[in-house]
């Protein structure tokens, strides 16, 4: 770093849009209940609960290969039909080949 370079750090602030965006995705398609002052109608919001903590899952790591583009063309080409992504098949097809014991 040259002499007299400034550091700038950032602090990134939580976002509020979660809960607003949940509530209203819980409110889709609801009948509008009451009636704002200026006459518009209003949708009374149902109460949602906060989603259960996931449970942590195991440390990941990569694994990298290569292959002939032609069979990662039929690869990707069947992850796709299916509505698969290409890892999720990938680690589904190793734990099938090497199961825990």
């Amino acid at each position: 770093m040259s002499k007299g370079a400034k550091q700038v750090s950032f602090k990134v602030p939580a976002s509020k849009l979660a809960p607003a965006a949940d509530a209203w995705i819980a409110n889709r398609g609801a009948e509008p209940t009451t009636t704002d002052r200026e006459g518009g109608s209003v949708t009374a919001l149902k109460a949602v609960e906060a989603a259960p903590a996931p449970e942590p899952k195991e440390k990941m790591s990569r694994f990298t290969i290569d292959v002939p583009e032609s069979l990662h063309r039929r690869v990707k080409m069947q992850c796709a039909a299916r509505g698969q992504k290409m890892a999720d098949m990938m680690r589904d097809l190793l734990e099938r080949e090497f199961p825990t014991s």
